[in-house]
This record gives structure tokens, sequence and C-alpha cells, in this order.
């Protein structure tokens, strides 16, 4: 005789002061990480701790109620804590796969968690995955594939990881209903149309590229901040600024080289480009008109006139200092310009002084 109170298929378990201490997301996937490092021969070894991998998508097979954006930030989270070491271990630089490993000395991952690493010593002699870290090599950690609903194909994901057992009730909290997440893509979008003045519209092309990199573990945060490095340099460039499009960004060779450059100008404290130019702390951003400048060249320096304004004063000083007066009119302009740019930004200093 059936009941709506019998499972069907094998539960996915949590110990429930795991849950408390991480969270409910996060302790359900750190327990399947542990079933592939404990349960399973997948994975590798390396840097003396044993390794799995899958994708997002494939993480996202074992639990069908989540989002694909839910478990990157349970992951995120887990990672954050430092229970759970989530690194880019292939030597090939072009391949971002994930691969995990929890680190069972973590305080959260005390005696009474019941976590640990007891098939440790026999992993480490499985053979053939563990000195290079080459994919081609590699099976995948979910090499049995789960399905949805009738449980056939099925792996025995947690089921020896605690012998405790709790009454189902119908108001158990254990089966987590999928929460609308928000898109990704389109936030990614909305804030590149609002830094770069934009209107791009969710295209097949345009999301195509977005989608694509969200689904090679960059996080949208990652693509805001490529969005935002990108944008301080070309936008108020000339040359470059018509460049400035999705498709430029998140194509899959640029963006790769743009993200590491974007995390060592964000390290840096996002400095101000200014023609092409990032300026160093201190350094005051200056615009410089070239009929202005030209001009006061020829009143000061060829005319003797008396300066303007304080930017003609600090020039005129500069330019005496160097015996521009005593230069051809063709050295003494093109060492003008030098004067002039640096009287600008002396200038400048002394306003926001």
């Amino acid at each position: 005789m059936s009941s709506l109170l019998l499972l069907k298929t094998r539960p996915q378990i949590v110990i429930p002061e795991l849950a408390v201490r991480l969270g409910l997301n996060e302790a359900l996937l750190l327990q399947q990480v542990q079933y592939w490092l404990s349960e399973t021969s997948s994975g590798v070894d390396h840097d003396g701790r044993r390794w799995v991998y899958n994708t997002i998508e494939e993480w996202r097979e074992q639990f069908p109620y989540f989002s694909e954006s839910t478990i990157k930030r349970a992951f995120n989270n887990l990672k954050k804590l430092g229970v759970l070491n989530i690194e880019q271990i292939n030597k090939r630089t072009h391949d971002r796969t994930n691969y995990y490993s929890i680190n069972y000395e973590h305080a959260l991952l005390s005696d009474e968690v019941k976590l640990n690493s007891s098939n440790s010593s026999a992993e480490a002699s499985r053979t053939g995955q563990n000195d290079l870290i080459d994919k081609r090599k590699m099976k995948r950690s979910n090499s049995t594939k789960m399905t949805s609903s009738n449980g056939s194909n099925c792996p025995d994901l947690t089921e020896s990881t605690t012998e405790n057992t709790q009454e189902i009730t119908t108001e158990s909290n254990s089966f987590c209903q999928a929460h609308a997440e928000p898109d990704h893509a389109q936030a990614v979008l909305e804030h590149f149309n609002k830094v770069t003045n934009s209107s791009y519209r969710d295209g097949k092309t345009t999301m195509g590229h977005i989608r694509a990199r969200l689904a090679e573990n960059y996080t949208s945060d990652d693509l805001i901040l490529v969005t935002d490095y990108i944008t301080a340099k070309w936008l108020n460039d000339s040359r470059m600024s018509d460049y400035l499009r999705p498709k430029t960004l998140f194509s899959p060779e640029n963006c790769m080289e743009y993200f590491e450059k974007a995390q060592k100008w964000h390290e840096a404290g996002r400095p101000v480009c200014v023609n092409g130019k990032w300026l160093k702390p201190g350094e005051v951003a200056v615009s410089i008109d070239p009929v202005e400048r030209d001009n006061a060249y020829t009143r000061i320096i060829g005319s003797r006139l008396t300066p303007k304004n304080r930017i003609e004063e600090i020039a005129a000083e500069l330019a005496g200092k160097q015996g521009v007066r005593n230069m051809s009119d063709f050295v003494g302009r093109k060492a003008w310009l030098g004067i002039w740019q640096q009287a600008a930004e002396l200038a400048a200093k002394e306003v926001t002084a």
C-alpha cells in the first residue's frame, strides 16, 4: 500500500547541525561533494588532497530543485567560509574547470558533524589520475547520471553519512522548492547599458555571449567587473569607444584577458584612465584644450604678455626655468606641450587641495 509519506527514491540527507552551521543549501552541496570524494573512484589527487569536478550543469542534475545561480552562490559561500577548496588546477591555462576538495580540518567540520576523510588513504592508491592533471585522461565525477523522477540510474548519494533518522512529517523542510532566481545575464546587460549609456537589447547574439560566459563559471559580478574596467578605459576614447559592446567584451578569448586585467585594476583601487593612461594615486585628471594651450604659447612666449589665469602663470614659470624663449619656435612649441600638461595638473591639485 503506497503512502505519500514514503519515498520511492533515495533521499538526499544532511546532518541538521551542519545545515545550521553552513546553511541548508551549502550543507546539501558539501555533503554531495563528500559523497563523490569518499564513495566513488572519480577525481584526482593534487597537492595532498582528493579533488572532484563537475560542471554547474552537472551539479544541477543532482539537485534539480536548485537553479544554477543557487548552486554557484552556495559554492561561493562554502569557499568563503573556508570549508571547501575550489580551484582550477588543470595545467592547461584556457581550462577554467573548477575542482572541489573539502577542508576537513576546518573548525566548522568538527567531530560532532561527522564529516571525515576516512577513505583518503584508500583514495590515494587509485591509479591513472595522480600525476598530470589532464582532463582528457579523466572521467567526470558524475559518471552515473541521475533521472529526475523515477529514481532509475540514481547513485547512492549520501545514505552512509549518518545513522540518525528523522521523522518525516508533512511540515518537514527536508525538501526545498526552487525559488524564482534573478536572471543574471539580464542583470549584466542592464549594468552594461547603464554604465556605457547604451541600449543593447536581450537578443540572441548579445545574450548568447553573456550566458556562455556564465556557463563557464564566470559570475555576474565577474562580468560586471569586466564591464566597469573596459568602460573606464574606452568610454572617453574616440578610437575605442565604438568597440564598447557586449560582443567584444564577452567573447571567450577577450573575456579571459579582460577579466584578469580587471581584477588587477580593481585591486589597484579602480584608477581613472585619461588619454589612454591610468592615473597613479595622487594624480589629477585634467582635460587639455589645444586651442587655449597654443594661444597661450603665442601670447606668453611670443608676445611676452601677462598670463591670464593660474595655469598660464605656472606654465610661464616652468617655461622660464627651461629656457623656452631661447629655443626655436618648433622646439619651443614642442616643449610647451609637456609644460602646459604639467601646469594644468598642478593647478588642478591646488584647487582640490
